[in-house]
């Protein structure tokens, strides 16, 4: 379980995310008093009714490249657990991922974007699950590890954060 400000404190900063992505375009928690911030973070509504607080922290390069870290806090590991069902298997290079459980998603952009790619990923550590969304311009360079050690990074964070110190992992 992480509270608001601890919550806030496991979001990454401009200094902890790759240098191609370090001009940040918010990091703030919010506690779940007004479960409507939590659905507009795009949460499920079981999910924020149950919610202690969410955070985000959203960078970009200002050219062709976006990141959007979403984190959501629950009483305790159970009730996170019940509310996550992660499918995620060993990687390609058969490393298991990070997190307690993990999920992998394509991001499909609207209509009239096509110019714009992303994957993401959904993980879950502890009492914290965390969305972490990449999307980059077609046909700009991105590092194939990129989405495996931002998930790396905001899973360390969170571990940090849950063990009462303070949040130092990066992926730069």
């Amino acid at each position: 379980m992480l509270l608001t400000s601890q919550l806030e404190a496991a979001l990454p900063n401009q200094f902890s995310i790759p240098a191609d992505l370090d001009e940040s375009r918010t990091r703030k928690a919010w506690d779940n008093s007004d479960a409507t911030y939590c659905q507009s973070e795009g949460w499920p509504d079981e999910w924020c009714g149950e919610a202690l607080a969410v955070g985000l922290a959203a960078f970009t390069n200002l050219e062709d490249q976006e990141l959007a870290i979403r984190l959501i806090s629950f009483s305790n590991n159970t009730t996170a657990a019940r509310l996550f069902h992660g499918e995620g298997t060993v990687d390609e290079v058969g490393e298991n991922p990070p997190g307690d459980e993990i999920d992998g998603f394509e991001i499909e952009q609207p209509n009239g974007a096509p110019t714009w790619t992303g994957k993401g990923i959904n993980v879950r550590q502890g009492a914290v699950i965390a969305k972490i969304e990449y999307t980059w311009k077609a046909g700009t360079a991105t590092p194939s590890d990129r989405l495996r050690s931002l998930t790396d990074m905001v899973v360390q964070r969170i571990q940090q954060a849950q063990a009462g110190k303070p949040p130092t992992a990066s992926a730069q």
